[in-house]
């Protein structure tokens, strides 16, 4: 490992720490050592996983790709795929738990399931989603998992072992090419499921705003479909980032890059449509409490969230990166360009929870009552800073690792020709 490598895990590391110390304390101390109020109970936790959430059915979608649509050009991208999108659920999980007044009370959410709660059925396609993804992983994994197991020796043999789940590869080129081909006949079956578990994933975290008839900024057929636009804007930006800064260089390198910035450019134009939409609908039809919140969001007190993160990093610097013959066709620039779409569309994130709650309902209330936590202001409390990239750091930790141990490139030819079989490296 390369000395600035290095020092990135450790200061990865000591940021994780951190993260664990602060989600201690928010264990032990509550909600009081946020700076959340009464009448703004949603914040920076229920942004981030919202933008968790929003990253893994994009990457999951991007993986269809591949295993359901069949554009095997980006085969080499599928398993990283699924793998962002199963570590990007996890963490959107986590910091929903973290905003849960009682954490330790999230199993009553299936212990006593409401067929007429759209909570219920999002919280039971998260089960669903996560099966798939696994089963995913574990199909495209099992022949080199199985031989990883069996030239391993110590700890490492033991977990490819369990993950291998007892899976023995066939030896012949012809046992290879049936086992492959069963494998991806699988792949795809749980693919086509997964479809429409992603897209209810994200598009009822999308209607779980919508329905809140209370919040006219919200409460909108569009509002889970630009989630799920959202969503493949960021899934589309992180595996350009990740494919493009830390992909294996050979024949393919290139192409799939440049066909990760076509969708990624195509997703960006969808998803500035849909705003501008949402913008001049709302602003036009003079509904206060929708005016309001675009006026807090472009001109308020942190206009540049809006104007620098979402504007900004999320579309403009993509499309300038995208578009601009100089560096269109530059792997760094355009990994570059997936940074600043992961980065930016947190500030997308946070521009479309907290506005919702910056203004009273009811004209005098703010002043009615004199009160912390009665306040209609809201900027995150030193512990949620830290808990949030803390935790993020600690995802990016795992992440790294499973990156090193799993295999997420081919690693060899089937014997006597053919197609590649997908593998990867220790």
């Amino acid at each position: 490992m390369k000395p600035l490598q290095k020092l990135g895990i450790g200061l990865l590391g000591l940021l994780a720490l951190a993260g664990v110390v602060a989600l201690g304390i928010r264990l032990t101390q509550g909600m009081r050592v946020t700076a959340l109020t009464s009448y703004v109970p949603w914040g920076m936790w229920v942004a981030f996983y919202i933008y968790c959430i929003g990253l893994s059915a994009g990457s999951f979608l991007m993986s269809t790709l591949v295993y359901v649509f069949g554009m095997h050009q980006f085969e080499k991208m599928g398993r990283m795929a699924l793998l962002s999108a199963l570590f990007a659920l996890f963490g959107g999980l986590l910091f929903v738990w973290m905003d849960l007044g009682h954490p330790w009370r999230f199993i009553k959410i299936f212990t006593g399931w409401q067929a007429s709660s759209v909570l219920a059925w999002e919280s039971m396609l998260y089960i669903f989603y996560i099966v798939a993804i696994c089963a995913e992983l574990w199909f495209l994994m099992r022949c080199d998992l199985a031989r990883m197991r069996d030239g391993a020796r110590g700890w490492r043999r033991s977990v490819y072992g369990a993950m291998a789940l007892g899976w023995q590869c066939p030896t012949t080129a012809e046992g290879l090419r049936v086992c492959h081909g069963d494998s991806m006949k699988w792949v795809r079956r749980i693919g086509i499921v997964g479809i429409p578990i992603a897209i209810g994933v994200h598009g009822g975290t999308g209607a779980l705003f919508a329905v809140v008839a209370a919040k006219p900024y919200w409460f909108s057929g569009l509002f889970p479909i630009i989630f799920l636009v959202s969503a493949l804007v960021s899934g589309c930006g992180l595996m350009l980032f990740l494919y493009a800064w830390f992909g294996r260089r050979d024949a393919d390198y290139m192409p799939i890059v440049r066909g990760l910035r076509g969708y990624l450019l195509l997703f960006i134009g969808i998803d500035l449509l849909l705003f501008i939409s949402d913008v001049l609908v709302g602003t036009y039809s003079a509904i206060p409490d929708h005016v309001t919140a675009w006026r807090a969001i472009a001109f308020g007190d942190y206009w540049y969230v809006f104007w620098f993160g979402q504007i900004g990093l999320a579309w403009v610097v993509p499309l300038l990166v995208g578009t601009l013959p100089r560096v269109k066709d530059d792997a760094r620039w355009l990994g570059l360009a997936g940074a600043c779409v992961v980065a930016g569309i947190v500030a997308v994130r946070l521009n479309l929870v907290i506005p919702a709650y910056l203004h009273p309902h009811l004209p005098g209330l703010d002043r009615a009552y004199r009160d912390a936590r009665l306040a209609y202001s809201y900027f995150p409390s030193p512990i949620e800073w830290v808990s949030s990239f803390g935790l993020l750091a600690l995802l990016t930790l795992a992440f790294i690792a499973c990156w090193r141990l799993l295999p997420l490139y081919e690693t060899e030819l089937a014997a006597g020709g053919g197609r590649p079989i997908t593998g990867g490296e220790a």
